[in-house]
């Protein structure tokens, strides 16, 4: 294995130096031939050791880290100056990533940040570079996501110098989109390229997200949107960017959410229900959580959580359609019987958190608006419990968990009273529906050996008895005896009536004593009380 010694770095340091254009290229070169191959362990074992070595505040010698990475943006800087009347050769532009990428390896630095000295004039330099010099946008791209990710390089990022980028990126991205509407040829590489470093832009901000960029963002991403029509990675990577602007910034956003949702929700909707690709239903979903968080309170957020009843109910009922198509040897090929996958568990949190916001908080339409009459979220549940979808049997037990944890949270009696009434009233609807649907269900399993249906209603009803009842009940007997004896009829007069848990339970458990036995073998019911305990 080749070594490295001080004479060799002083050779590339002089040409790299030189006023000269061939002599610069000549040292380009002869730095390339030291981080190719087994020269480049020396090399960097070399410059690593010597950075680690400097103090605080100490001027990086010529055989440092900080000062090749200056040597190699100054040559840069004088590549692109001397090439007025043809591009930039490229080589310059890789070996700066290389160099910076080398530096920051962890198995050849002997420094954690080695590169914190220069990175203030390196981040303005990527910033001028990739305004003025498409050709190097790529190269460049590269860099300046590595040095985001790294949380103390960032901090020391001017603000200007942030905003800058991120309005050119989205620049970039919203002109890439209106070209290929005008049928110019624009490469899906390079648009995905400009896509994800906006996203790491997004979710790397030197500090805040800059109060003075909020506008300039949103208007970006309205702007991008009227263009994007095709699903894939890079529509999937821009709602996965509205997604991190929103986490980093939805709270201060007010009003310009609805915005940002008025120009999205046309292809958020499309693609719900048809898309194919999984990554972009999670983040869709994802999407769909945030603004329903971030309009919590709010005097429009009905409408969104309108639009969400609508869409949910459809892709719920899609995907106990589709789950119903899986024969029972294609199910036992997975680990555990009747199990989430982790965009249905999406799909399932996003639903009870819709439900609830729409049983909790009554739609309501506008005097004018001419609307077909919409079956109630309450309805809805009902129906899909009794029915049997197993989807609808994980989101009412997920529904129940919310409800019970609001409760937990309110101090005053009055409040929590109500959350009680709202969680027993939906038991209600539970049991009533376990109970109407139960022996059908039954029946079907057996006849069909399609148990993810089955399994799903059991393990609700286990969940349901012995975890989430128990706690309300103790919480409103808890109630009960603080109460006077006055206060103790109104609340009396609020539960009376409205259910009778035992006659519900009665009726479920004579189901199933009656059903299992229906079972032609033992190994169904073993394979089925397996799949309910694992």
């Amino acid at each position: 294995m080749a070594t490295i010694a001080s004479r060799d770095v002083e050779e590339i340091v002089s040409k790299l130096s030189s006023d000269k254009a061939k002599a610069r290229e000549e040292g380009i070169k002869l730095l390339n031939t030291w981080l190719e191959g087994e020269r480049s362990i020396r090399f960097c074992q070399f410059l690593g050791q010597n950075t680690a070595m400097l103090k605080p505040n100490e001027i990086p010698h010529s055989e440092t880290w900080p000062f090749l990475v200056t040597l190699l943006i100054r040559c840069v800087s004088l590549e692109i100056a001397s090439s007025k009347k043809r591009l930039p050769k490229l080589v310059f532009s890789k070996t700066l990533r290389i160099v910076v990428q080398q530096a920051e390896g962890s198995k050849f630095s002997g420094k954690t940040l080695p590169l914190l000295s220069v990175v203030k004039p390196l981040f303005s330099h990527i910033s001028d570079v990739l305004r003025d010099i498409p050709s190097f946008q790529s190269e460049y791209g590269i860099i300046l996501r590595h040095i985001l990710a790294v949380k103390d390089y960032r901090f020391h990022m001017r603000n200007r110098v942030y905003c800058n980028l991120v309005l050119l990126y989205l620049g970039k991205v919203e002109t890439s989109f209106s070209e290929k509407s005008n049928s110019q040829y624009n490469p899906k590489e390079e648009v995905f390229r400009c896509v994800l470093t906006l996203h790491s832009l997004l979710e790397n901000p030197p500090g805040d997200f800059p109060e003075n960029l909020r506008e300039d963002t949103v208007k970006g991403f309205i702007g991008i949107f009227s263009f994007l029509r095709d699903e894939g990675k890079i529509a999937r990577k821009l709602i996965e960017c509205i997604n991190i602007f929103l986490v980093k910034d939805g709270p201060n956003l007010g009003c310009q959410c609805l915005e940002i949702h008025n120009a999205v929700q046309q292809f958020i909707f499309r693609c719900w229900l048809t898309s194919h690709d999984r990554g972009l239903k999670d983040a869709v979903i994802y999407y769909a959580r945030l603004q329903l968080n971030l309009s919590r309170g709010a005097a429009d957020g009905s409408p969104l959580v309108e639009q969400l009843l609508d869409v949910i109910g459809k892709d719920l009922d899609q995907t106990n359609i589709l789950s119903g198509s899986v024969s029972r040897t294609d199910a036992a090929k997975d680990d555990r019987l009747g199990t989430l996958t982790s965009s249905q568990c999406g799909l399932v949190e996003l639903a009870a958190l819709v439900f609830y916001r729409a049983c909790a908080i009554p739609l309501k339409a506008p005097a004018t608006a001419k609307r077909a009459k919409r079956e109630h979220a309450s309805a809805y549940l009902r129906d899909g419990l009794m029915k049997g979808k197993w989807l609808c049997d994980k989101y009412f037990i997920e529904l129940i968990i919310g409800s019970c944890a609001t409760g937990m949270l309110l101090f005053a009696v009055l409040l929590v009273t109500i959350t009680l009434v709202f969680v027993r009233i939906y038991s209600c609807i539970g049991l009533k529906a376990y109970a109407q649907a139960l022996k059908g269900i039954l029946n079907e399993a057996n006849m069909e050996h399609a148990y993810d249906d089955l399994l799903w209603t059991l393990r609700s009803l286990q969940e349901f008895s012995s975890e989430q009842l128990l706690p309300v009940l103790r919480t409103e007997m808890l109630i009960r005896s603080s109460l006077t004896s006055n206060e103790e009829v109104v609340l009396g007069s609020i539960f009376e009536g409205i259910f009778d848990f035992d006659n519900g339970w009665h009726t479920i458990w004579s189901c199933l004593m009656h059903g299992l036995p229906m079972f032609s073998n033992v190994t169904s019911v073993a394979w089925l009380f397996g799949g309910l305990y694992t």
